[in-house]
């Protein structure tokens, strides 16, 4: 029984993350839900944590965003670093042609008491000032090792990498969000990236 329900989860994960990118790494028609996304920036980030972000609530790199999961699990995200563009450390792989990489480096502190668990670079969406929102690709850069493709955090725990994103070589990224659920909870919390 257990094995079945093992397989079982395994298999929705992997469903849930089929559907959540394509293989580039962008999603099939601009984003309807940026404004949904801006409103749904957590209102109450901890004292200090909002390094600089604009009147539009966006946090600035290095700030902390406070979001819950939908099992009430409570964590702090951190936007550590972006880099852009991002060199892959692996000449086999590489963006499309006509696209360039770009990293975001999260790091995740289960600050509550319910465990974390979930595939956090299917939560991550970068923007574009044109409205159009991509998702995580497969890939590794020279910035630092990835974010895990899985994460089970325990109160107290965090979790610490990079998630890789595919945008054309004349976009022009603005932000950057993180929802937690692979891209289903609520709570999202946004940082500014454009120059």
């Amino acid at each position: 029984m257990r094995r079945q329900l093992s397989t079982a989860a395994i298999v929705i994960a992997l469903a849930a993350t089929a559907t959540a990118c394509n293989s580039d790494g962008v999603d099939a028609k601009p984003d309807s839900n940026a404004s949904a996304a801006q409103s749904q920036a957590p209102k109450d980030p901890a004292p200090g944590a909002d390094k600089g972000g604009d009147k539009g609530g966006d946090l600035a790199v290095g700030g902390t965003a406070k979001v819950k999961a939908k099992n009430g699990a409570e964590i702090s995200v951190t936007l550590k670093n972006w880099t852009d563009p991002a060199k892959s450390n692996n000449k086999y792989m590489m963006p499309k042609p006509g696209n360039r990489w770009v990293a975001a480096q999260f790091e995740i502190v289960n600050t509550g008491a319910a465990v974390y668990d979930d595939s956090p670079a299917n939560g991550v969406k970068v923007l574009d000032d044109q409205g159009q929102s991509f998702t995580h690709s497969i890939g590794e850069s020279t910035a630092g090792p990835n974010l895990p493709a899985t994460v089970k955090l325990k109160a107290g725990e965090k979790a610490l990498g990079y998630v890789i994103v595919s945008v054309p070589e004349n976009g022009k990224p603005k932000s950057v969000t993180f929802t937690p659920d692979s891209g289903f909870a609520q709570d999202t919390g946004k940082w500014a990236v454009g120059k």
